[in-house]
C-alpha cells in the first residue's frame, strides 16, 4: 500500500466522522448523552422530536462508535465520543472568528503546534475591538491583580509601566517579558526604566526577553488572561484583544507564558530599538 493510498484511507475516515457531526441532532444528542445517559424515549422528548428519528441517529452514531446502548437499555456517550466532543471547542473558537483570522496569521505567532493544537481552549472568551478599549480593558486587568502579573509585552507605553510599578510596590509579583523587535519610546525608557530597574534589583520585578515576541499576554492572579494575535506582516495587532475569565482560557495563556519564559534570556535594555 502506497503513502497516497494511506493517506486517501485516512481522508475517508475523517469524512465518515464529520458527516455524522455535521448534523445538529446529532451534535446535539452528544452533548445530552455527554451529561447524563438516557433511555431512547426520554432523547425523544426532550428533543421534542419522534422515538424513530432519534433512533435512526443514535444507529449512526452507535456505527460511528460515539454512542454505545448499555445493558441497562440505556445510551451512553462512548470514550471516543467523548473524546471527539471535546475537540469541538477547537472548531467552534476558529469558526466564530474565521473574519479575524483572514487578516491575521498564527503561523506567525511564533506560538508552538502543539499549543495551537489547544486553540480550542480559548473559545470561551470576549473579542474587544478598537485600540482604546483594549488599552482600557489592559489596564482594568493589570490593574485587578492581588497576587501577580505575568505578561508577554510587544509594545511599551507609559501608563501600562506605572501600573506594573504600582502594583509591584503594593507586593505584587510582576513578571515581564519583551522581545528584541520591541520599540521602546524614549520616555519610557527615561521616566519608567529607572524605577523598573530598582524594583528589579529589590527582587520584586522580574523582566525577561525573547529574541522576538510576536504575541502579547496578559495574566492577573490565573484569574483572568488576555492574549493578543499578529496580522499577517507578523506584528502584534494592539487593536483586538481575547480576554476571558474561564479556566481553560487563563491556563491556556499561563502555560504559554511559561513556555515563553523557559526560553527567555536576563532582558537587556541595550539592545533595544529606543524612538523619540
Amino acid at each position: 500500500m502506497t503513502d497516497n493510498d494511506r493517506d486517501e484511507i485516512t481522508s475517508s475516515k475523517v469524512s465518515e466522522l464529520f458527516m455524522e457531526l455535521a448534523s445538529e441532532t446529532r451534535y446535539c444528542l452528544l452533548l445530552r448523552l455527554k451529561d447524563k445517559p438516557s433511555k431512547l424515549s426520554t432523547l425523544a422528548k426532550l428533543h421534542g422530536t419522534t422515538v424513530q428519528d432519534v433512533f435512526r441517529n443514535l444507529n449512526r452514531l452507535t456505527t460511528e462508535g460515539l454512542v454505545k446502548k448499555g445493558a441497562d437499555g440505556l445510551f451512553y456517550i462512548s470514550e471516543y465520543g467523548l473524546m471527539v466532543l471535546n475537540q469541538i471547542p477547537y472548531f467552534i473558537f476558529l469558526k466564530k472568528h474565521k473574519k479575524f483570522f483572514e487578516g491575521h496569521s498564527l503561523e506567525k505567532s511564533n506560538i508552538p503546534v502543539k499549543f495551537l493544537r489547544r486553540i480550542g481552549e480559548l473559545y470561551r472568551c470576549e473579542r474587544v475591538d478598537s485600540v482604546t478599549a483594549v488599552l482600557q480593558r489592559l489596564k482594568k486587568l493589570e490593574s485587578s491583580a492581588n497576587q501577580f502579573i505575568k505578561a508577554v509585552v510587544s509594545q511599551a507605553w507609559p501608563e501600562e509601566g506605572i501600573i506594573f510599578i504600582d502594583r509591584a510596590k503594593h507586593g505584587i509579583e510582576v513578571t515581564t517579558i519583551a522581545g528584541h523587535n520591541m520599540i521602546f519610546p524614549k520616555n519610557v525608557v527615561n521616566d519608567i526604566m529607572p524605577s523598573i530597574r530598582d524594583l528589579v534589583s529589590e527582587g520584586i520585578f522580574k523582566t525577561r526577553m525573547l529574541d522576538d515576541v510576536r504575541v502579547a499576554i496578559y495574566i492577573a492572579d490565573k484569574k483572568e488572561a488576555g492574549i493578543m494575535f499578529p496580522d499577517t506582516d507578523g506584528e502584534v495587532d494592539m487593536t483586538t484583544l481575547f480576554v476571558s475569565k474561564d479556566p481553560e482560557f487563563c491556563e491556556w495563556s499561563t502555560d504559554l507564558f511559561e513556555y515563553f519564559y523557559q526560553k527567555s534570556k536576563p532582558l537587556d535594555i541595550g539592545k533595544m530599538r529606543v524612538v523619540e
